[in-house]
């Protein structure tokens, strides 16, 4: 009887038995598991065997890193450029349109020009107030004048006085 019963779950030759596709199956479910915690974070989890496909989950991951970044990249811009132009058709875009070409300059020669104005700018203020500080000090030399001055009210209670740090 149990000859009989053998032959009757016997499979034909060339056909796969369910119990050995299931278990293939799981091998290669756990072998994409695996696979993809590698590719996710190289440093952790199981290595594959073969350098081949450590070569190939290690460049896709560099790819897939590359390509989601300049995504994000263009989505800024995008971003940007959606609210420059919900601004522009704002009253407030029609009384500063001339502010748009000294925040986002056009073209090489413009960023220059503008890069220029700034750093004249720049250098001016800090000439501008390294002049009015070096006057300023020049009368305060003598502490007993100083000290007279104050005691008189003769000082220089409202003067005014340079600002005391750069604006950039």
């Amino acid at each position: 009887m149990s000859s009989a019963m053998a032959d009757a779950t016997a499979l034909p030759p060339g056909t796969v038995s369910p119990k050995s596709a299931t278990s293939k199956g799981a091998s290669s479910l756990t072998k994409a598991k695996a696979a993809i915690k590698y590719m996710v974070d190289p440093k952790t989890g199981p290595q594959p065997g073969r350098l081949g496909t450590r070569t190939l989950l290690r460049s896709l991951r560099y790819f897939t890193i590359f390509v989601f970044w300049r995504l994000i990249r263009y989505a800024k811009y995008a971003a940007v450029g959606a609210i420059v132009a919900a601004i522009s058709g704002t009253a407030i875009g029609s009384i500063a349109s001339g502010a748009a070409f000294v925040i986002a300059p056009t073209g090489i020669l413009g960023g220059a020009g503008v890069g220029l104005l700034w750093a004249v700018g720049k250098f001016g203020w800090r000439r501008a107030r390294a002049r009015v500080n070096k006057g300023e000090h020049d009368g305060h030399a003598d502490p007993r004048k100083d000290e007279h001055e104050d005691a008189q009210g003769v000082g220089g209670e409202g003067a005014i006085r340079p600002p005391r740090a750069d604006p950039w």
